[in-house]
């Protein structure tokens, strides 16, 4: 019975201490979020940091601070030249998306079929109020609070410190398992931020080129603010599969003020960027990384942003891979022998 009355106590801390740790990552979610992120960052400075060194004398240390401090003169210089322009022509674009609405349901109002369309659409629970709700918020997206800056600075000053001392915080980690475990959990942590640094910055090639082939082909086909949707496709590529989508659609309403013809070009320009993103750009830029299966991406998308809001949905893909890298090294190769 004292036997039985233990293991009982020891079940039940157990399941107390899971329980907990659960319930505390659940109401904490926004600090594991903003912990990701920072780790996000600073493998993308170690990785800058590590080619530097390679590619020079520097030592380690003064490699990282030199991409640090070019990393914030980057960043101040490029909120300097871009904020004022970026400000007024998305002022321009959140006046002109109502225009182009406008013009859909003037033109949709000449049939039947568009008629009973707006009809639904104008229902409380229809596409309209539901548009105009996300329009509203769209806004603050471009706004500057508070919490927002919060976050910035709490993402930044993590991200530089764990860039510094990255093996004091693993090596701590790693103190929390049994002994025997630790090799295969360092083993398990470094293929996780090799798979990490891979994606982050295939990601961050392909944002570039997408960004500045939207800027490039909207400007040529002659549609407003095509700078500010060059820069938005840009962002919004950092969001697989979702971003682009919006961007195209927000693009050829837009390209509707000119004409329907305009639309169709712009459709067709988006289609090829979206065919030339997926056949080429990432298989090219991204070779050497996990592998995110598009229907997994998609459904991690809509659990993360369902749990966890707009943050759980910008970084659902760092996610997917943690995920993924984690059940293939811990369950499929421990415990079910699959090598493959």
């Amino acid at each position: 019975m004292r036997e039985f009355a233990r293991r009982a106590w020891m079940v039940a801390l157990i399941i107390t201490l899971i329980g907990g740790s659960i319930l505390l990552l659940w109401f904490a979610f926004k600090v594991v979020l903003l912990f990701l992120a920072a780790v996000l960052l600073a493998i993308f400075l170690r990785t800058l940091s590590n080619w530097v060194s390679r590619h020079t004398r520097l030592s380690a240390a003064w490699s990282l601070t030199a991409v640090i401090v070019a990393f914030l003169g980057t960043f101040a210089l490029a909120g300097w030249l871009l904020t004022t322009p970026v400000s007024q022509e998305v002022d321009q674009l959140s006046q002109e998306l109502p225009r182009a609405l406008a013009r859909i349901q003037g033109q949709l109002e000449h049939y039947r079929w568009g008629q009973e369309l707006l009809r639904r659409a104008r229902e409380p629970s229809g596409l309209f109020s539901q548009a105009g709700t996300i329009l509203s918020r769209a806004g603050s997206i471009f706004s500057i609070t508070f919490e927002g800056v919060i976050d910035l600075l709490v993402i930044l000053f993590c991200g530089f410190y764990l860039a510094t001392e990255p093996q004091l915080y693993l090596e701590g980690f790693l103190k929390l398992l049994p002994s025997d475990k630790r090799p295969r959990a360092r083993a398990i942590l470094n293929r996780i931020g090799t798979d990490l640094q891979h994606w982050l910055l295939g990601q961050i090639i392909s944002m570039t080129i997408i960004g500045v082939l939207t800027w490039l082909g909207l400007y040529l086909l002659g549609i407003p603010l095509s700078k500010v949707l060059g820069l938005l496709a840009g962002v919004l590529d950092f969001v697989p599969v979702a971003g682009p989508w919006v961007a195209g659609i927000l693009s050829c309403l837009l390209a509707l003020l000119k004409s329907p013809m305009h639309a169709v070009y712009v459709a067709c320009l988006f289609l090829s960027l979206h065919f030339f993103e997926g056949e080429v750009l990432i298989p090219q830029v991204q070779k050497h990384s996990t592998r995110l299966p598009p229907v997994l991406t998609i459904f991690a998308m809509v659990l993360f942003a369902t749990l966890f809001g707009f943050l759980g949905l910008l970084l659902a893909t760092p996610l997917l891979i943690l995920v993924l890298v984690s059940i293939r090294a811990m369950y499929m190769e421990n415990v079910l022998g699959d090598k493959g």
